[in-house]
């Protein structure tokens, strides 16, 4: 590929699973069960830990559900609120403001750490022309901690706007996510690349907003449809100068 392959294009990014990950996952969930009933026993409320972890399970998976099937952001104190509530502990300001610091912080206790090539994919991307753009779900963990994260890992130089569902109210699929990527690079979505690794929120998100996108599956899944896929991030760069290559002005509908 030769520099500037890709000017005129907006390349947007996810990060869980597609730039970084947990080098230790369980150590999250454990952590901030852990964390909860610790919180809650200093407050006059023991709970064992199977109770706390089944609360916090569900509503997780709840959260996860309503987030990937309709774009809903969660909010953070109504999630500590359905974790209190099927285990009976009443709210007080004191005790919710240090478990809002729990749940937003539990995600560093995974160390989470740049994928194999994310670096070098966000370096030759860097000099290819393109506007990158950093599109992340967030969850409960705020836009403030993951902007730390991405300090600390060396990869908020590499993005001209970044984007994080916390901030935004929405979160992916919803289509407004993709319409913010646009409206703020200026560009149409046409003339946007949405690289993930999740085919509901990342790329069915994408194509029904009008973007591309590019499938990011390092376990080697086969591509559905006409969606490229990748297997590893090194390709990604190629993929795209010659996607866009054919795709000439951008005027042709996307995949």
């Amino acid at each position: 590929m030769t520099a500037e392959a890709l000017p005129g294009w907006t390349v947007s990014l996810d990060l869980w699973g597609t730039l970084i990950d947990h080098t230790d996952k369980g150590a999250v969930a454990d952590w901030r069960v852990a964390e909860f009933a610790r919180v809650f026993d200093a407050f006059g409320h023991r709970r064992t830990l199977d109770e706390v972890r089944a609360a916090v399970s569900a509503t997780d998976r709840e959260v996860l559900r309503q987030q990937r099937r309709h774009g809903v952001q969660p909010v953070l104190d109504d999630m500590l609120a359905a974790i209190r509530g099927p285990l009976g502990i009443p709210d007080t300001p004191q005790m919710a403001s240090v478990l809002r610091v729990v749940h937003t912080h539990a995600a560093l206790r995974g160390c989470p750490q740049p994928l194999e090539g994310a670096v070098e994919a966000l370096t030759a991307l860097s000099m290819s022309g393109a506007r990158l753009v950093l599109t992340s779900n967030t969850l409960a963990t705020s836009a403030e901690v993951h902007q730390q994260l991405l300090d600390d890992l060396g990869l908020s130089v590499y993005f001209a706007d970044i984007l994080f569902s916390g901030e935004l109210g929405i979160a992916k699929p919803h289509p407004g996510v993709f319409a913010a990527i646009t409206a703020r690079a200026q560009c149409p979505p046409e003339r946007v690349w949405h690289v993930g690794d999740d085919r509901l929120t990342d790329v069915n998100g994408a194509l029904m907003a009008g973007c591309r996108a590019v499938h990011y599956r390092p376990d080697g899944e086969a591509a559905q449809g006409d969606v490229p896929v990748i297997t590893h991030l090194g390709q990604l760069i190629d993929l795209l100068a010659t996607a866009c290559q054919t795709a000439g002005d951008g005027i042709v509908e996307p995949s």
